[in-house]
């Protein structure tokens, strides 16, 4: 595999999981994700883990959402909170090496995503764009791709990040980063 193409995570592939949750912790924050569970999100039907290269230079993962799903979101408010009385899908996750940025490897990993989202037959996609002030931040991505940016809300990761016990690789400690919603209409 060649390293810009995506393909999805072999529910078997122990190396490229391995690989691929080294890459996610460390773009997005230390033990947020751990091998072992991108295994099993590449063997469920309601999740995915897609890669791209061998070992893989990027990575994403996405999962389906029930009503229940909807606490996480709560703080942005009511509009997305109405997006569960449809079907939903999660872009969970978004992380490429800082050496391959910028050639489409990050909108290839997400679109490989969203028509995943489509196959399942999820009427939105959400996600939320992390706002560290990192080089790389998603948000300008996801705006190309033709998603509508919601609220942003300070300090979104904090209790998770605490409550989880993962280091944010840009406050250093639990996460005091902003967060902004982003949605696509699937099907209208």
């Amino acid at each position: 595999m060649g390293s810009d193409e995506v393909m999805p995570l072999a529910p078997g592939d122990r190396a490229a999981a391995d690989a691929a949750a080294a890459l996610l912790s460390r773009e997005l924050g230390d033990g947020l994700y751990r091998p072992d569970w991108l295994l099993e999100d590449a063997a469920s039907s309601a999740a995915g883990v897609w890669v791209a290269g061998s070992p893989p230079v990027g990575s994403a993962v996405a999962r389906l959402l029930t009503p229940a799903d909807s606490s996480y979101y709560w703080t942005f408010g009511p509009p997305a909170l109405e997006l569960f009385r449809d079907d939903v899908g999660s872009f969970e996750a978004l992380a490429v090496d800082s050496a391959h940025r910028r050639h489409g490897l990050g909108s290839r990993l997400t679109a490989a995503t969203l028509d995943w989202m489509r196959e399942r037959g999820c009427d939105w996609a959400v996600t939320v764009s992390w706002r560290s002030g990192r080089e790389g931040e998603s948000a300008g991505m996801f705006r190309r791709l033709g998603m509508t940016e919601g609220p942003t809300v300070e300090k979104f990761y904090l209790e998770e990040s605490l409550r989880d016990g993962w280091a944010c690789p840009a406050c250093g400690g639990p996460c005091t980063c902003s967060a902004t919603l982003f949605t696509l209409a699937l099907t209208r």
